[in-house]
């Protein structure tokens, strides 16, 4: 077993402690980098709901034997939480413990989808592409390579939520509600960008840079589509 996965089943194990301890705890839900970059984490983000707050050090003191560092967030159900925070519980949020009601809040709680997110997700997926390219580690690299494919099929899914005017994330329920050509071409970043490529980790190793580029043309294409189609609308 890994580093990570160890780390992340005695996190999972200091979660039902904690829960132990609050009895009065919602959902624990891990968010940020260790989540969609486990390698490259420097801390643990958590975002932990209960019906009752209790003394910020029980939360805090919980996960003292954690190998690496662990910022919390405490809150109860229904209390506000930053939309840049919302948004990624939402979109990249693990349950770690509970039912999940958290992430259905948070989606209520994150930035109305606007084209502009759409496309500050490509600049954010060019960043992670040039730190793949300046990476000596070959770990560090493949883990750069399949963040920078997964934010390209982000900017598709924030575009589609634009164009549907839905806070509504989920892709499959997203693919649902796109009409031809759009589902299609949806369901080729849903398949190849997002699972074949950022979760399975099987891009074009030869050649990654080449491959992103590409990929990276289709989903402005499809960007630009959809956005002049909903021009067309008002």
């Amino acid at each position: 077993m890994g580093t990570v996965q160890k780390r992340q089943t005695k996190l999972r194990q200091l979660c039902q402690k904690l829960q132990a301890a609050d009895l009065d705890i919602v959902d624990i839900i891990q968010f940020g980098s260790s989540v969609y970059a486990p390698d490259l984490a420097r801390d643990v983000d958590l975002l932990i709901t209960t019906r009752s707050k209790k003394d910020d050090d029980l939360y805090w003191d919980a996960f003292d034997d954690l190998d690496i560092g662990v910022d919390v967030i405490v809150r109860t159900p229904g209390q506000f939480m930053g939309k840049d925070i919302a948004a990624s519980v939402r979109l990249l949020g693990e349950v770690l413990l509970g039912n999940g009601q958290t992430l259905k809040e948070a989606e209520g709680f994150m930035a109305a989808p606007t084209f502009d997110r759409a496309r500050k997700c490509l600049e954010t997926a060019d960043k992670n592409l040039a730190d793949a390219q300046k990476s000596k580690n070959d770990v560090l690299r493949d883990e750069f390579y399949k963040i920078a494919f997964d934010r390209l099929f982000d900017a598709a899914r924030n575009a589609v939520m634009a164009f549907l005017n839905t806070e509504t994330s989920r892709w499959g329920e997203l693919k649902k509600a796109l009409t031809k050509p759009y589902n299609e071409q949806f369901r080729r970043f849903i398949q190849t960008l997002h699972i074949q490529y950022s979760y399975d980790g099987n891009y074009p190793k030869d050649n990654p840079d080449e491959s992103y580029r590409q990929w990276r043309k289709e989903v402005e294409g499809f960007i630009q589509s959809l956005e002049k189609k909903e021009s067309l609308f008002k």
